[in-house]
């Protein structure tokens, strides 16, 4: 299933909190590939109902620690 960027930057809204989409938004200026995955990650996560609530930039932190 291909996303346009619109849906994309819609769904991130919807699984992140403002400051854990400005942590993101950080890692994209120092490693936009990572940045990439892991929103391809994110998203497959929540379509998947593997994420059920937003996550606050705390539970974003420990996913990250996760995936490095």
């Amino acid at each position: 299933m291909k996303i346009t960027e619109e849906q994309k930057k819609e769904l991130l809204r919807k699984i992140l909190s403002a400051e854990a989409r400005e942590r993101l938004a950080r890692i994209r200026l120092a490693k936009p590939e990572f940045a990439e995955k892991v929103e391809q990650i994110l998203i497959t996560l929540f379509l998947q109902g593997r994420i059920k609530e937003q996550l606050s930039d705390e539970k974003f932190k420990e996913l990250l620690k996760k995936l490095i």
